[in-house]
């Protein structure tokens, strides 16, 4: 346990804001490194001649920040803030002998063809030229048309107006927290959610607070009780193919979420970058929260097209033009070039067939998992690109990713995706994506079952 002693001279806000600022200067500066157990409170506390509360708060704090995590027993631990970004890392160096299964993504070179095509097209366009221009925040006109249509096939009918053209998924959510919120408002979020949104609510200002959830999704009554404190301005969610839990939310369980939000005003933004993948996917939550919601989709997934970074949002129509100040704000407008493949895709059939392409070939794969991995349950539902593996309980999800990666596969654990002070499952991620070629993920997928295996066989001798 470290000695440190926060400095607390020239800062004249509460003491426990003051405590709790001087702490993540000093994760910041590096004097504090990821791993550091803290004071406790009460030693703190005798330190500092302030009360024990005041550490707690300090501490509570520090954690909303995602500075660092404490367990009952065990005290308080600096965080690794970087953890998922370099846990997931988007690297070209990993060796050839590593079979990474990390990332959840579409197969890449399904569309290849389908890229030569509209690139020879586009060439012999004299108009192409015209889209290495500047253009407003807001698009092409066009190009929102598209955006609109490709919404239109989850059943909602947007106007193209109102449709937000921005860089991938990820920057989607960026926009709609600077549109629905403001810095130090607190963002709920799932237990387990989407890496990036740790970081991209920390480099906003934005403090996130998980709310409990159960096999339907987020509870109602955890919502409202998160709702009841006053401090909660959005919620971001999954609720279609969930990351990493691939659950999806049933129409019931939406309904109520849909009446919680509405009773307290709070925001929705509802992440469906995997819904167009998923069969007869549920009513999305816009469509019974329209004057609060805002929804996104992207081309990233369900066309293995992340190189485009091409998303659509729609927003509540007051919130038009703080949608397109966000994008013009973070980086002036989405890339038109990228943007017009993707709205020729999508007027000439070439998205549709593309889905359809990825569906079939995902449903090899899921095959694939389920016959190798199907005696420990996996949960990996028809339009999936990862399938969540739960472990036994007394299986440590990192200790299992260590064993694996000493085999040459990389997997995702479930602490990587927390948004609280700890994992509330004990699981793995594994995408069936990742690999280019099926035979690869074939080779992977047996090398976890051979690892899960032998866990189980060293754990009945053990009872034995």
């Amino acid at each position: 346990m470290t000695n440190w002693q926060p400095d607390l001279e020239n800062r004249h806000n509460a003491r426990y804001l003051a405590i709790a600022d001087a702490l993540e200067e000093d994760v910041s500066a590096g004097r504090l490194p990821p791993g550091t157990r803290l004071p406790t409170h009460r030693d703190l506390a005798w330190r500092l001649g302030v009360t024990v509360g005041t550490i707690s708060r300090a501490y509570a704090e520090a954690e909303r920040r995602g500075l660092v995590s404490g367990e009952v027993g065990r005290g308080t631990y600096v965080r690794d803030r970087g953890a998922p970004q370099a846990f997931f890392g988007l690297r070209d160096d990993t060796p050839a002998e590593v079979i990474d299964l990390t990332m959840s993504v579409a197969p890449e070179g399904l569309n290849d063809a389908a890229l030569a095509k509209t690139l020879a097209e586009m060439a012999a366009d004299p108009a192409t030229g015209q889209l290495t221009a500047y253009r407003g925040a807001e698009g092409l006109a066009r190009h929102r048309a598209a955006g609109a249509a490709w919404i239109a096939r989850r059943g909602l009918e947007v106007e193209a107006d109102r449709v937000a053209i921005t860089a991938g998924g990820n920057h989607g959510i960026l926009v709609a927290i600077a549109a629905a919120t403001q810095p130090g408002d607190k963002v709920l979020v799932e237990p387990l959610s989407y890496p990036m949104i740790q970081p991209i609510a920390q480099m906003m200002g934005r403090r996130l607070e998980a709310v409990a959830a159960d096999d339907a999704g987020l509870r109602p009554d955890a919502l409202a009780a998160a709702c009841r404190s006053g401090e909660a301005r959005a919620l971001y969610c999954i609720p279609t193919m969930h990351n990493p839990t691939t659950a999806i939310m049933p129409e019931a369980r939406r309904a109520e979420l849909a009446e919680v939000a509405r009773a307290h005003r709070l925001s929705v933004i509802e992440d469906e970058i995997y819904a167009h993948l998923v069969p007869n996917p549920p009513t999305p939550l816009v469509s019974r929260l329209p004057e609060l919601s805002y929804y996104l989709v992207s081309l990233s997934k369900t066309l293995g097209a992340a190189g485009l970074r091409i998303g659509y949002l729609v927003g509540p129509r007051d919130t038009r033009e703080a949608v397109f100040g966000a994008i013009r704000a973070s980086m002036m407008m989405a890339s038109p070039l990228t943007a017009d493949i993707a709205a020729r895709w999508i007027e000439d059939g070439t998205a549709d067939g593309l889905l359809a392409q990825m569906r079939s070939e995902m449903a090899a794969r899921r095959r694939l998992a389920q016959e190798i991995l199907g005696r420990w349950n996996p949960a990996c539902p028809e339009g999936g690109l990862h399938v969540w593996l739960p472990l036994p309980g007394e299986r440590d999800a990192e200790d299992f990713v260590g064993e694996a990666r000493q085999r040459g596969v990389i997997v995702a654990p479930a602490p990587v995706f927390a948004c609280g002070s700890r994992s509330p499952l004990n699981g793995i991620r594994i995408s069936l994506g990742k690999p280019r070629e099926r035979a690869q993920l074939e080779t992977a997928l047996k090398t976890l079952a051979r690892v899960l295996s032998e866990e189980h066989r060293a754990l009945m001798q053990a009872i034995v």
